[in-house]
């Protein structure tokens, strides 16, 4: 029996892509990166002082593939797209939310910035969590 047998790949990848596709609006001038810049104290010539964005994109994907697959282990193929949702929602605020807010209290972040990483969160793993949910 393979460790990996009930998992969907192409779930995992959809996921993974997903998260950042959200990410890459959500801290968009669109939405939240004016407000994120401004809590971040960054400028957008910053960004072209930093990594090529080539790189943070495949790093961030990288690193979401690798969370889409962890949580494709605790959903579980018996799930659906509402328990996928909900157990997506669960592991971003009492881990994710919960590290960020201890690590916002010693960084001196706003409650403003924690909100806006802590919303990012919560919303693209309830997102993630109902692809792998509800596609087996």
């Amino acid at each position: 029996m393979s460790f990996f047998q009930d998992i969907n790949f192409w779930a995992v990848l959809i996921a993974a892509f997903t998260k950042v596709t959200i990410g890459s609006f959500w801290y968009s001038p669109l939405i939240l990166g004016k407000a994120w810049m401004k809590e971040s104290n960054l400028c957008e010539a910053d960004f072209m002082k930093g990594h090529p964005i080539w790189l943070m994109a495949l790093l961030s994907l990288s690193f979401a593939f690798i969370a889409a697959l962890a949580m494709a282990f605790f959903i579980g193929p018996d799930s659906t797209f509402i328990s996928g949702a909900g157990i997506g929602a669960l592991v971003s605020i009492v881990w994710i939310s919960s590290s960020k807010a201890n690590t916002m209290l010693y960084e001196n972040y706003s409650v403003r910035h924690y909100l806006i990483h802590a919303g990012y969160d919560i919303f693209t793993y309830s997102v993630m969590g109902a692809i792998l949910g509800g596609w087996h």
